[in-house]
C-alpha cells in the first residue's frame, strides 16, 4: 500500500526530542561510522537512532513501523541518498549539486524522524520492564535490524553502538 504525499500529517513536529537526540548522538565518536556501516548492510539509520532513543527513554523498540515512515524512506530519503552517492565527490562541476542534495537528504531524514516520533508518541507504550540498560540497547537494536541472523562483523558493530549508547546515557545522567 503506497502512502499518498498529501496524507503526511499537517502537524508534523520536526523539532522534537528524537531529532535532538539524533543530532547529539551522531556526533559521538564512532556512532556515525557504526550507523553508516550498518546502513551499508541494509539497516535503516532512522530505525537505529529510534531504537537507541527508545533505549535511553526506557522503552522497548517494537518492530512495527508506520507505513508512512516506510513509504517516506523508500520514495524520498533513499532516492536522495542514492543520487548523492552517485555524484562524484570533489568534482568541480558537481560539488554544488552534491552539497545541495546532501542538505536536502538531511532535511528528508529530519522529516522521517519526525514521522517516527509522531508514530511513537501515538503507539509506543511498551516499557522496557526487567531489561537492564545494556541488554535493552542490544534488544532494541536487534529489533531494528533488517535480519534476524547477524554475522560477526555486524554483531561487533551493534555491540560498539550499544557501548556508545551506554556512555552517552551515563553522561546525560551526570549532567
Amino acid at each position: 500500500m503506497r502512502a499518498e504525499p498529501d496524507r503526511l500529517p499537517t502537524d508534523l513536529e520536526t523539532d522534537n526530542p528524537l531529532w535532538h537526540f539524533a543530532l547529539t548522538f551522531w556526533n559521538i565518536p564512532g556512532v556515525e561510522s557504526a550507523c553508516l556501516a550498518l546502513q551499508q548492510k541494509g539497516w535503516s539509520v532512522t530505525r537505529i537512532l529510534s531504537a537507541c532513543w527508545l533505549t535511553i527513554t526506557g522503552q522497548k523498540y517494537a518492530d512495527r513501523e508506520d507505513n508512512t515512515v516506510t513509504e517516506w524512506r523508500i520514495h524520498v530519503t533513499e532516492p536522495l541518498r542514492s543520487a548523492r552517492q552517485y555524484i562524484p565527490r570533489n568534482h568541480p562541476g558537481t560539488n554544488s549539486l552534491r552539497g545541495d542534495i546532501a542538505r536536502t537528504e538531511l532535511e528528508a531524514e529530519r522529516i522521517e524522524l519526525a514521522l517516527v516520533y509522531q508514530s511513537l508518541a501515538e503507539t509506543q507504550k511498551e516499557n522496557a520492564g526487567m531489561y537492564g540498560s545494556e541488554q535493552l540497547a542490544r534488544t532494541n537494536l536487534e529489533a531494528a535490524a533488517p535480519e534476524t541472523a547477524m554475522d560477526s562483523e555486524t554483531r561487533h558493530t551493534v555491540d560498539a553502538l550499544s557501548r556508545s549508547l551506554m556512555t552517552f546515557s551515563a553522561g546525560n545522567r551526570e549532567s
